[in-house]
């Protein structure tokens, strides 16, 4: 079987992906990915795959996601909140919103992938979410993130409401990843239409000498 490794730029860490392959060819293809990697990069794996890392890195950091999917999106109103895409000359707020949430996932490159939307309060970003990637068949929801002074307003849920309708609309299936422990989130995005497809790895490295 022949397999695939990706080496994805748009996080804040490089970021190294297996689609498919036997264990010798993602041994062989992870080789290479690796030598694209200059220090600390991360991977979303199959928990089968961790051992696979282990042997060439030195893991700081593991947790584990479910990978959610909403195919098809059915998005859910709300006549209560106001949600307004991200134009271009937001970027800098919007940016600076993410950066004083710790939204570690985030470079501003992201918005160049696909839409952002957001709430605002007085003239301030106070939630938002977009996009990590998206390409012609499958949007990858991410940087959802409200201000905890505003949480469980439905902010978060109109947000992610929005950016998957505008990206369904074009015919894509929404995926997204969310920490198994975060049951307040798994909750919201089931009430959306989205559903448990597979668990995953996230794991946070540090390339061997």
């Amino acid at each position: 079987m022949a397999g695939v490794c990706s080496v994805y730029h748009g996080f804040s860490l490089p970021s190294v992906f297996f689609s498919r392959g036997t264990l010798e060819t993602k041994q062989a293809l992870l080789k290479k990915a690796l030598s694209c990697v200059s220090n600390e990069f991360i991977s979303l794996c199959h928990p089968g795959d961790v051992g696979l890392f282990e042997k060439c890195s030195t893991v700081l950091h593991v947790h584990h996601e479910h990978q959610m999917a909403a195919d098809p999106f059915g998005k859910i109103r709300s006549a209560n909140v106001g949600v307004v895409r991200v134009s271009r000359r937001e970027l800098e707020p919007l940016s600076r919103f993410y950066e004083e949430h710790h939204a570690e996932a985030w470079t501003p490159i992201q918005f160049e992938a696909g839409p952002y939307y957001c709430v605002k309060r007085e003239g301030k970003i106070v939630s938002a979410a977009g996009v990590h990637a998206v390409t012609p068949k499958i949007a990858q929801l991410g940087n959802i993130v409200t201000d905890e002074a505003y949480r469980n307003r439905g902010f978060a849920t109109a947000c992610t409401s929005a950016v998957a309708a505008d990206l369904a609309s074009k015919g894509r299936i929404i995926s997204l990843f969310v920490r198994t422990d975060n049951a307040p989130a798994i909750h919201m995005y089931q009430n959306l239409g989205f559903s448990k497809k597979h668990e995953i790895a996230f794991l946070v490295m540090r390339k061997n000498a």
